[in-house]
């Protein structure tokens, strides 16, 4: 079991304390039962993969980085010594080209230690991630969630999110990014488990995943 799925589904974990603040929390989890584990190494790959994915499908993101490991240039030493137009052929726009030249160079130099992340609060974690150019609040709270396993991660700019808090509290319309951190600050210390089991019923009830595909 990774750390991200002990913390969440542990006895007395976040999972349970979550459903003891939240009754609609604690149906869908009888009704639909815990998410999968969707945990994620705290490296460069993963961090690269969240910017690649910033407002572009996951297939194609998945091409995207695909394409870049079989011609050898998924690693933060490879992409630093890349200019931008190197990295177009893969089917980078320019801009995220530079975004992860950068932040390769910010892991190469050691000024980025992903393993001293882990000992960081939450808060700080993100303060750090997002002084990096190409990173935003989403992407921070995406590698704290799933690489991290940090449990109050919370990336309220998530239209999935938005979309299962609606299905969860039954509300007439998608919350906007503001309400759902609104909406969120019931559920501290535990809005990681929350995240996690709104994307799991965005997928059962939107995408149509069947509990046995999840």
């Amino acid at each position: 079991m990774s750390i991200m799925q002990e913390k969440l589904l542990a006895p007395g974990g976040a999972l349970d304390q979550l459903a003891a603040i939240d009754p609609d929390i604690a149906q869908a989890l009888t009704r639909f039962g815990p998410p999968p584990d969707r945990s994620l190494p705290a490296n460069f790959e993963t961090l690269a993969r969240t910017i690649l994915g910033q407002q572009i499908s996951r297939a194609a993101a998945s091409s995207i980085w695909t394409r870049m490991c079989d011609q050898g240039c998924s690693t933060a030493s490879v992409i630093a010594l890349k200019a931008p137009d190197d990295l177009l052929q893969f089917g980078l726009s320019r801009r995220k080209a530079e975004y992860l030249i950068g932040i390769a160079n910010e892991v190469k130099s050691g000024r980025l230690d992903l393993a001293k992340l882990s000992s960081m609060s939450g808060d700080d974690v993100q303060k750090r991630l997002i002084e990096m150019r190409g990173i935003g609040i989403w992407t921070a709270d995406n590698f704290r969630l799933f690489a991290l396993g940090d449990m109050d991660a919370w990336p309220a700019n998530d239209l999935a999110l938005q979309e299962g808090m609606k299905r969860l509290k039954n509300l007439v319309e998608r919350p906007s990014a503001k309400d759902l951190l609104a909406l969120g600050d019931a559920w501290r210390p535990f809005r990681g488990a929350g995240a996690l089991m709104l994307w799991h019923l965005y997928g059962i009830l939107v995408r149509k995943v069947t509990i046995d595909e999840v």
